[in-house]
């Protein structure tokens, strides 16, 4: 698979505290998630296309210090799936979400199909997202 994590290298250590390998994990989550749509699905290619949006929030602790407590990201996106009846160049925002950080973290990843950062970014959805999991 062909991908381009470009413009992510410089926020790849936020990524970090969602999984070890943040860039491996995408890919085969969104290759997961469209293989429950057509089981014979593969991902061709996958790269990010914006700037990434990030939302963070934190708590204080006794001595005034900050710890995060949760995470959310969204960027824009291209890429390219296979199925038995085709292949398919797609674009759309990648959304993860992380919480509870400081302790059991739960995360979790959206793609919305065609849409933009306007309406899925920090001033959109992603800040419904990032607390979201909270009431799970």
């Amino acid at each position: 698979m062909k991908t381009n994590f470009e413009k992510l290298e410089e926020t790849k250590h936020m990524l970090e505290w969602f999984s070890d390998s943040p860039f491996e994990e995408i890919t085969s989550t969104l290759e997961r998630m469209f293989m429950q749509q057509s089981a014979s699905t593969k991902m061709l290619s996958f790269e990010i296309t914006s700037e990434p949006h990030w939302l963070t929030g934190g708590r204080k602790t006794d001595d005034n210090k900050m710890i995060l407590v949760r995470c959310g990201l969204a960027v824009a996106c291209d890429f390219t799936l296979k199925d038995d009846n085709g292949v398919y160049d797609l674009n759309g925002v990648f959304t993860w979400v992380g919480v509870g950080l400081d302790n059991e973290p739960i995360t979790r990843m959206w793609m919305d199909l065609d849409g933009t950062l306007d309406e899925f970014g920090k001033d959109g959805i992603l800040r419904e997202r990032i607390f979201e999991l909270d009431a799970e």
